[in-house]
């Protein structure tokens, strides 16, 4: 039965599909995901799911949820993707148009393509072809099409905790290679205002460098860095602090009065924003007791919370089964080094959950992103087996 499912699988429309989501911009900034939301809604519907277009969190921004309804409705699988994609950039870059949705040579271009508008096509596709099969599932296939994730924006928590669409499972179909990813690392943004005193600079002994006292500061950090290389995850390698931004300074001839060091602490299981802040703090306190001229002021500016489930938890086990019959590759275990919207089934909803699906991420937010189609069909494959492993047919 499930082999006679998989004649519903249609290359022409994976490639249909994924070439229209391409075609209409949904960049973030400045978050402009609503034609592509409605895109997706009205085809949806088109194609017979429960569907649902929803002008939250933020309005004229909505949201899409569609449902392929079972007989009990229960247990539930959610399919999760989002909406947005990260600007262009220089389109002089670019070979042809950044949102063109072009084929060429197996492969289809644009912004978006990997991250994640295959990953996208793939979800939509698979219900089409549960439907058009007539499959009976006993379980619902719940499919959401997030806003905001590019920026770090509450789009899928709304729909899981605002709005009620969870599950018993989750797919989070980001660019993985079909790999199936069961942890992933937090991320935890901090600024830090180190404050000095303006002066000439013929007289600098008349202010306080606040540049210089940041150099400092970055020392303090570059070497906080080499310490917390010995916290290490199986999958997902050591923890990280990197400086990404320094700003400071009025004018050539003025002893400047502000710096600012922006930092990225990428962290593992077991450590947690608070944690990670007050490392920080107690490295900067460490600082300032050996020069009390130090002053500064510390901020956290964005958290992703780290996420994992257990290696063989049932939904990475079926999904690595199913990715093995239709590819014949085994997905050895993985993580996901960046963050993504797994963290809020698993730590926001309680739902296990992983990160899967067709692309490279050395293809995310790059100059002429593209997809391979081949991939998004096996990808389109392996969720209508999981589905009807997971769900049941009625």
């Amino acid at each position: 039965m499930s082999k006679d499912v998989l004649r519903y699988v249609d290359e022409k429309a994976v490639v249909s599909t994924l070439q229209s989501i391409v075609r209409i911009p949904s960049r973030n900034p400045p978050g402009e995901e609503k034609r592509c939301a409605e895109h997706i809604a009205d085809v949806m519907k088109r194609w017979g799911l429960e569907t649902h277009l929803i002008d939250e969190p933020y309005p004229g921004r909505p949201q899409v949820v569609a449902i392929l309804k079972g007989a009990v409705g229960r247990p539930k699988l959610v399919l999760n993707g989002h909406i947005d994609v990260v600007p262009e950039g220089d389109r002089t870059q670019w070979v042809g148009d950044p949102f063109s949705g072009e084929l060429r040579e197996g492969r289809v271009y644009g912004r978006g393509s990997s991250d994640m508008k295959g990953g996208i096509a793939a979800m939509m596709v698979a219900a089409k072809a549960l439907k058009d099969s007539g499959t009976r599932l006993k379980g619902d296939l719940v499919l959401q099409f997030a806003m905001g994730e590019e920026t770090g924006e509450p789009g899928t928590k709304h729909l899981l905790l605002e709005k009620g669409f969870k599950g018993d499972w989750g797919i989070v179909l980001e660019p993985t290679r079909l790999r199936v990813g069961t942890a992933e690392k937090g991320l935890a943004w901090f600024h830090i205002t180190i404050m000095g005193k303006p002066a000439h600079a013929s007289r600098p002994h008349q202010g306080l460098n606040a540049i210089s006292k940041a150099l400092k500061v970055a020392h303090a950090l570059e070497e906080y860095n080499e310490r917390i290389g010995a916290k290490k995850h199986p999958l997902l390698g050591r923890a990280i602090c990197s400086i990404t931004m320094i700003q400071g300074g009025t004018k050539e001839n003025v002893i400047p009065e502000s710096c600012r060091i922006a930092i990225d602490r990428r962290f593992i299981p077991g450590e947690t924003a608070d944690s990670v802040q007050a490392e920080i703090e107690a490295t900067l306190s460490d600082l300032q007791r050996q020069d009390p001229q130090i002053k500064l002021k510390l901020e956290r500016k964005m958290v992703y919370e780290s996420a994992e489930i257990p290696v063989a938890s049932e939904i990475a086990e079926v999904l690595r089964g199913k990715v093995k019959d239709v590819t014949g590759m085994v997905s050895e275990p993985y993580g996901i080094a960046a963050s993504t919207d797994v963290r809020n089934f698993i730590v926001d909803a309680g739902i296990p959950a992983v990160t899967w699906g067709p692309g490279d991420t050395d293809q995310s937010h790059a100059f002429n992103e593209s997809m391979p189609v081949s991939q998004v069909v096996d990808a389109v494959k392996v969720l209508v087996l999981t589905a009807i492993e997971l769900l049941h047919k009625a």
